[in-house]
């Protein structure tokens, strides 16, 4: 039986980017107008090829060969989406300026403007070159939404998925997959975040308030369906004609989205808020029969490669009711001339990247750090900021809804801790997979998540906390933010107007009054420790993090690859391809200094650009596999 997770995450993005987010792949011997130079090697080298979709590891260069056979090179690709600048050729923009998005609750007025930025880095760029925080943007209402990070963010979508397990556990009596309204009745949707911890109360699942829906916390999205489990599309409630229940999705990211009876819910996994983002911000929309694909009608399409259930109600404008030779989707929903801007494939190497995008770190645990830390439990802070969260292994041979859990489905763990002999930050890299053949086959063991700082419940924290939207009406409750990564990402609150941790503390009221109550209380020396202990939860920026990739127990100083001296060992993928980037290394400048050049000169090799399924012999952005015309560039189609 098929079930899911859901994620809404926020790939937000407002103004144009330019120089390492741009293509430039030429080394010092390259004729920089043909290659752009970019010696410290930190920009998008790859060009921009549309990745081909493969459930086949076995067809070299397509997006399961990417996440078996070469999973690093994968995880690259996936990034450089994320931070790349796409250029009018690749069909970046369409319906600039265009209010559109969802509607809010009036069913008339959209959420923001569309097509004004051209690379998800613009707002995701601190620290840069990751998912980081960023900007407040225009979005909902005229007071914004600030930008959150998306460090850790396949750790939260597992706890999502769990979490929806867990709640299905307890109310679908008969394993069906659904809940009923005889089920539904009297039961309470209480989980422990840890076997024995915090237990964490999300409502009831029937509807005792009378208002057509169940009375859960909004963290739950309702999907209503009749007496054999299909979707009933328009159904906003438990009183619409035909519907006999119920299913859920979980939403554990993003600031607050609330029910409204005039729109789906928000995009909840990493894939399809990804497509969403790309769709609504640069006018890249996606065709993505992953998510569309609903055989059996209950609402739930495809699994992912990477290993998520997707929900139809997430599917996306491109629906390619109208293909090309080669099934190409022309459906070009925003009329631009541009033809399947976002593939299948791209979206599996997206939601790869952010599945295993590494979480957020702890810097120096000195003696206030643990004192405010204490101090953060003593008050009732953890409460809602709910420190761990335990992810059951896969279990495929056990009972009822225990065998249905999918275990960490990473493919590996980069373990970050200060270091106090080097007084930095220092990373070890974890395979959390197994070699077998060419292939890498991930363990699914179960893994304790320490400090992400989340109950993922929406709460009302009182009226300076309310958001006035563009319609008029009130947003009074929002998601508990996670806390991991919080002392690297001001200003804070959904909209980013608590400059600082001690001005978002005193902002909180409503349901976390007492709380804050009794942190206004504290003496100075105690508000002082408990900021300290917030402030040491970080972010940091991954590629220039100091590293042990190799799994020899140390750092090295002069790290070698491809038989060059990269210099301190540190968090690079392009050094763990299956054909490692070979730096240019020791060169002398235009000014005749002699410097190292990072630029590398085996790009064909390491990003696999000769792989039959990463072949695009016109370089129009269609691979050849795809490409009706392959020796003809056709940017908008591969055939025009």
């Amino acid at each position: 039986m098929k079930t899911a997770f859901f994620i809404s995450i926020v790939l937000i993005v407002i103004a144009p980017c330019g120089a390492q987010l741009s293509e430039r792949p030429g080394h010092s011997l390259d004729d920089p107008i043909d290659k752009p130079r970019d010696l410290s090697g930190l920009s998008i080298k790859n060009p921009r090829i549309r990745v081909v979709h493969t459930t086949d590891p076995a067809k070299a260069g397509g997006s399961m060969y990417l996440q078996r056979v070469d999973p690093w090179l994968g995880y690259q690709l996936g990034r450089n989406l994320t931070q790349r600048e796409f250029r009018q050729r690749d069909g970046v923009y369409g319906d600039a300026g265009k209010l559109d998005g969802i509607r809010l609750p009036d069913g008339v007025t959209h959420i923001m403007s569309r097509s004004h930025v051209n690379s998800c880095a613009t707002c995701h760029n601190s620290p840069y070159r990751d998912g980081g925080a960023g900007a407040t943007i225009s979005k909902n209402a005229g007071s914004g939404r600030n930008t959150p990070h998306m460090f850790g963010a396949g750790l939260v979508e597992m706890i999502g998925q769990q979490l929806r397990l867990k709640a299905l556990a307890i109310a679908d009596d008969n394993r069906d997959g659904w809940i009923s309204r005889k089920e539904a009745t009297g039961k309470r949707c209480q989980v422990e975040s840890v076997p024995g911890k915090n237990r964490i109360d999300y409502g009831r699942f029937d509807d005792i308030n009378k208002d057509g829906r169940p009375d859960l916390n909004d963290v739950f999205a309702v999907i209503y369906v009749d007496e054999n489990g299909k979707r009933i599309a328009f159904a906003d409630d438990l009183n619409f004609p035909g519907v006999a229940g119920y299913n859920i999705e979980v939403q554990v990211f993003g600031f607050g989205h609330l029910f409204a009876p005039v729109r789906p819910p928000i995009a909840p996994t990493l894939r399809s808020f990804t497509a969403q983002a790309w769709d609504i911000h640069s006018g890249l929309q996606a065709f993505d029969p992953t998510t569309l694909d609903d055989a059996d009608g209950d609402g739930l399409s495809q699994w992912s490669n990477a290993g998520a259930l997707q929900c139809i109600t997430s599917a996306g404008r491109d629906r390619g009711k109208m293909r090309g030779p080669t099934k190409i989707s022309r459906d070009d929903p925003d009329r631009d001339g541009y033809c399947e801007e976002i593939s299948e494939g791209d979206l599996d190497l997206a939601e790869w990247y952010l599945l295993n995008h590494p979480a957020p770190a702890r810097e120096k645990m000195t003696d206030i750090v643990r004192e405010g830390e204490r101090v953060f439990e003593a008050i009732g802070c953890a409460n809602c900021h709910v420190p761990d969260w335990h992810l059951e292994g896969a279990n495929p041979g056990g009972d009822d809804y225990t065998k249905r859990h999918a275990g960490d489905r990473r493919f590996f763990e980069l373990i970050v801790q200060h270091n106090a002999k080097h007084d930095r930050l220092e990373g070890r890299v974890k395979l959390l997979a197994r070699k077998r053949d060419d292939q890498w086959i991930r363990n699914r063991e179960a893994h304790t998540v320490r400090g992400v700082y989340s109950d993922f419940k929406y709460h009302d924290l009182g009226p300076k906390s309310h958001q006035l939207q563009f319609d008029g009406t009130i947003v009074r409750q929002f998601r508990t933010t996670p806390l991991w990564g919080v002392g690297s990402t001001a200003p804070y609150d959904h909209d980013g107007a608590s400059l600082n941790l001690d001005a978002a503390i005193r902002r909180h009221g409503g349901e976390a009054a007492k709380v804050t109550n009794r942190y206004v209380k504290l003496d100075e020396l105690k508000r002082l420790a408990l900021l300290t202990f917030l402030r040491s939860l970080v972010l940091y920026q991954t590629d220039q993090l100091s590293t042990d990739i190799d799994g020899d127990g140390a750092i090295s100083e002069h790290f070698m690859v491809a038989g060059m001296d990269t210099g301190l060992e540190r968090f690079n993928p392009e050094w763990l391809f299956n054909h490692p980037a070979r730096i240019e290394g020791p060169i002398e400048n235009s000014r005749g200094e002699t410097i190292t050049s990072f630029a590398i000169t085996n790009l064909r090799d390491a990003y696999g650009l000769d792989l039959p399924l990463r072949r695009d012999s016109d370089a129009d952005g269609f691979s050849d596999a795809i490409d009706s015309k392959p020796e003809t560039a056709g940017y908008r189609d591969g055939r025009r």
